[in-house]
């Protein structure tokens, strides 16, 4: 921390001054030892987090920030924040942000200092309370009508007097010009014409309690002449005049509309950064995001809409050919007190162009749009059913990456929406926010699609254990196995049949051979090794132990021959193979760099293939050491002695069949 910083942190009064560094990213670089008072996740403020997660606060202010790092700024503060810690008093706190304060900075940052100021609001609130219990307690004490009327005219807060019954007697021109109604409207009707919170209403004309108390800054909602919602504070006493000799109960209220309003864009702003770092899929997270927006900006319905297209298909739209895609609903929320079914399953099943309807409108804009009265729009009424909930207003976000479009957000509301300023830049921030998190989460399923086509090919040319090896180790990998069972089996009279059809025919028999082959080695639990030509190879017992590796090879060696048999019957031509077989030991391994492959060695492998070569067709030859591990099972044809090329004499057998008790 430089000099500047210290002299500016000395400013502050003690202990209350803190401070953060951040780089140009928004990530936390450093921070000083009490910041995290300020926050109400301590973890949001470690090294490397993004500052907006324990600052929410500075979400949608980040061009302001990016000005300072480049210096078109000076600086940019934000004061009179609150939290509100569990079971603690609130701490407020200002915000100023400049520069690294460096003369010549090595690199772009900016340092946020934080000054606690809960002293001064604390004050500054205690000021406001105590003028409303004066002016309250003052109109006790006034008995003349027309001191109490000139104190009602020149109240700036809305102020009305009730009845016990909960009659208005008097309002002033404040409560008129917050509500939307006259003194007229007013005088003589029920308060609950204003205040639809029954249990407040009872509460604050309860004479008994507000005789000997004042209730303070109770936030309720309220409703104006126009229907739009408020969010009213009201300080609430009762008094009894000399004149009337009657109770009276007097309110006091505040707008804090506004207050709220910025509180709950802030909030969801927050819920869909937390939402977004804990998802791992857009599915996952769609709905969740919805809900989030819909339940803290009071909208009824939430909807996300995206192009009906693949990823490489959007990539062409976005070139210029987006005339012909379809936007569908991929994501819906319903809030649960509505029932929208008709107007929720045509969503689903609705589709949109660009330019038509509300999402196609802000597909070819890339702009916010608004509707108001969208039961009476020509443009939705056409493609929405009427609902048994009238809904007054429709609100359309695009959801933008780097300019580019990637879906849209559609938002409906039973109530009309005050659209202000803040509200249109909050949900432009949200649009991106979304947009870039969309970008991100189709990127990294693309990849993922990738990985797994990548996997996929490589376990079609080497078997799992050995490719997990080759992915996680350098250098060769070979290995020793002591007992294996190997197969070799070969088209009878190929290159004949070679001649006679043409090499389209060929590759095509050859392939429904081997993938019937294929299939019947991974249900019993065999590696297949390779194809050469007609030949086809395969073993038990390796790379993972097999202990029935003889056996499972036996079974195999049968159901190869009935497979081509079967396909001699379905095509009308017969084929026969020759099957030979040898257990013993092996060296097993991958050679090769570019076309790298699984391979056999080993004297064991050579006398199988022998006994392929003199085998006769139609039949399973088999050397004396696989007999051995088959003997108690199967049945057998003793061949007798055979004279095998490189091997001498040996005694050899063909299988059979199983013995039928042999289970």
């Amino acid at each position: 921390m430089n000099a500047l910083l210290n002299k500016l942190l000395s400013v502050l009064a003690p202990n209350r001054g803190e401070y953060l560094e951040i780089d140009q990213d928004f990530n936390i670089i450093e921070t000083s030892v009490g910041v995290q008072r300020f926050v109400d996740c301590p973890d949001d403020l470690s090294k490397g987090q993004d500052i907006r997660l324990g600052f929410p606060e500075l979400f949608g202010v980040e061009d302001i920030l990016t000005e300072i790092i480049e210096g078109e700024q000076e600086s940019f503060e934000l004061k009179g924040i609150a939290r509100t810690p569990n079971t603690q008093p609130p701490i407020y706190f200002d915000i100023h942000i400049f520069n690294n304060l460096d003369e010549e900075p090595v690199e772009k940052k900016l340092i946020i200092v934080l000054e606690e100021v809960t002293e001064r609001m604390t004050l500054e609130q205690s000021l406001i309370q105590r003028i409303n219990e004066t002016n309250l307690l003052s109109s006790a004490l006034v008995a003349a009508k027309d001191y109490v009327d000139k104190i009602i005219s020149s109240m700036a807060d809305a102020l009305l007097v009730t009845k016990p019954s909960g009659i208005i007697k008097t309002v002033n021109q404040a409560a008129q010009d917050l509500f939307g109604y006259s003194e007229a409207e007013l005088v003589g009707q029920s308060i609950s014409m204003i205040i639809a919170d029954k249990f407040f209403i009872n509460q604050s004309s309860h004479s008994s309690l507000l005789f000997n108390e004042v209730l303070n800054n109770v936030e309720v909602l309220c409703q104006t002449k126009s229907g739009e919602k408020l969010a009213i504070a009201f300080s609430c006493s009762a008094i009894q005049t000399e004149t009337e000799g009657l109770e009276n109960f007097i309110y006091i209220g505040r707008d804090i509309t506004e207050r709220q309003r910025t509180q709950k864009r802030l909030a969801v702003q927050y819920a869909i950064t937390h939402i977004m770092s804990e998802s791992a899929t857009l599915s996952e997270a769609t709905p969740k995001i919805l809900e989030a927006i819909c339940e803290k900006l009071e909208w009824d319905i939430g909807e996300i809409w995206e192009p009906d297209k693949s990823l490489e298909e959007i990539g062409k739209e976005n070139e210029g050919k987006g005339d012909s895609i379809a936007l569908r609903c991929i994501a819906s929320w319903v809030k649960p007190s509505i029932t929208l079914p008709n107007l929720m399953n045509h969503s689903q099943h609705t589709t949109f162009s660009p330019g038509l309807g509300l999402p196609g409108r802000v597909w070819v804009t890339h702009s916010i749009h608004g509707l108001t009265n969208i039961m009476y729009d020509s443009e939705f009424s056409d493609s929405r059913p009427i609902s048994s909930t009238r809904l007054q207003q429709a609100f359309g976000i695009p959801l933008l990456a780097d300019k580019k479009i990637l879906g849209v957000l559609t938002l409906f509301s039973s109530d009309a929406q005050q659209t202000d300023e803040d509200l249109l830049k909050i949900m432009a921030a949200i649009g991106r926010q979304l947009g870039q998190w969309i970008k991100r989460k189709q990127a990294e399923e693309a990849l993922r699609y990738q990985q797994e086509q990548t996997e996929r090919l490589l376990l079609n040319i080497l078997p799992k254990p050995i490719a997990e090896r080759l992915k996680n180790e350098q250098g060769t990998i070979a290995e020793n196995f002591a007992e294996v069972t190997v197969l070799f089996a070969d088209i009878v009279g190929f290159t004949e049949l070679s001649a006679k059809i043409s090499a389209p025919e060929l590759v095509e028999l050859l392939n429904a051979i081997f993938s019937k082959f294929d299939k019947l080695a991974g249900q019993h639990g065999l590696e297949k090794i390779k194809t050469i030509g007609d030949a086809y190879m395969v073993v038990g017992g390796l790379p993972k132990i097999q202990p029935n590796h003889a056996e499972a090879i036996a079974e195999m060696a049968m159901d190869m021959q009935a497979a081509v048999a079967e396909l001699s019957q379905e095509r009308g031509q017969e084929f026969h193979i020759r099957i030979g077989i040898n257990t013993g030991p092996v060296v097993a391994g991958v050679i090769g760099v570019s076309k790298f492959i699984y391979d056999l060695w080993g004297d064991a492998v050579n006398t199988a293939s022998r006994m392929e070569s003199h085998g006769v067709a139609g039949k399973i030859h088999l050397t004396a050491s696989t007999y051995k591990y088959l003997r108690d099972k199967y049945l057998f044809e003793d061949r007798g002695q055979i004279t095998v090329k490189g091997k001498g004499e040996m005694s050899t057998y063909f299988l059979v069949g199983r013995k039928v008790d042999r289970w």
